[in-house]
């Protein structure tokens, strides 16, 4: 019997790719996608698919780890992938510490999603080696912390906004990158601020550069 996949992306071409991919396994069928959090989450609910695909930055200004907890909470046998543009190793961290079972890079090959599919159905986690050098860094990092990273307390969304900002963009492009309005990026800016004890935007700036910097220094090379 072929194990069900669904995927939730709200990129038609990758969507169709993902599936035309999965017709490929003699073992994998995809039985149907959403390309927002509240048709997926009924759609998972009436079908039950073995495994879930979801991306982080879908339509609506929605987030997929909102998806990815909510499933974890109340469909815990279904497994879930995450795969998403997003590289940073914040994001994997967050995904795997909700539940994820495997985080895959879009940039990644075909052979590497597949392998990752096949992986966690048979109940193990799945990164790629690119994920194992930031997921060791990361881990490396967090060990020699006496306390919690304030970035921590960031929302998803703010996340988001922090690491834009971290690689100069300003807002109004920032704005256009996530589909939202200045304002609202300006708002996600004062809560980054007050979160990280910031009261001026040239120290936010340099904090967030200075920030994206040591997680790139930082980073372990796994052999």
């Amino acid at each position: 019997m072929k194990k069900q996949v669904y995927i939730v992306d709200d990129h038609p071409l990758v969507v169709d790719a993902l599936q035309n991919l999965i017709s490929k396994s003699d073992d994998l069928e995809c039985i149907g996608s959403a390309d927002n959090i509240e048709k997926a989450f009924n759609d998972i609910e009436q079908m039950q698919p073995t495994l879930v695909l979801i991306d982080i930055q879908l339509k609506q200004n929605q987030n997929g780890l909102q998806l990815l907890k909510r499933l974890r909470t109340t469909f815990p046998n279904i497994a879930v992938i995450i795969i998403s543009m997003l590289t940073d190793d914040t994001f994997v961290d967050r995904a795997f510490k909700l539940g994820a079972m495997g985080y895959v890079f879009k940039e990644d090959t075909t052979t590497q999603i597949v392998e990752a599919i096949h992986t966690v159905l048979k109940g193990d986690y799945f990164v790629s080696s690119s994920q194992a050098t930031r997921l060791l860094g990361h881990l490396y990092r967090a060990s020699q912390k006496d306390e919690k990273d304030p970035i921590d307390r960031l929302s998803n969304r703010e996340l988001e906004v922090f690491l834009m900002i971290g690689e100069g963009m300003p807002v109004k492009e920032i704005a256009a990158n996530m589909g939202l309005a200045p304002s609202t990026i300006e708002t996600l800016r004062s809560r980054i601020k007050s979160k990280l004890s910031i009261t001026e935007n040239e120290k936010l700036i340099r904090v967030a550069v200075e920030w994206k910097y040591t997680q790139a220094k930082t980073d372990i090379v796994v052999s």
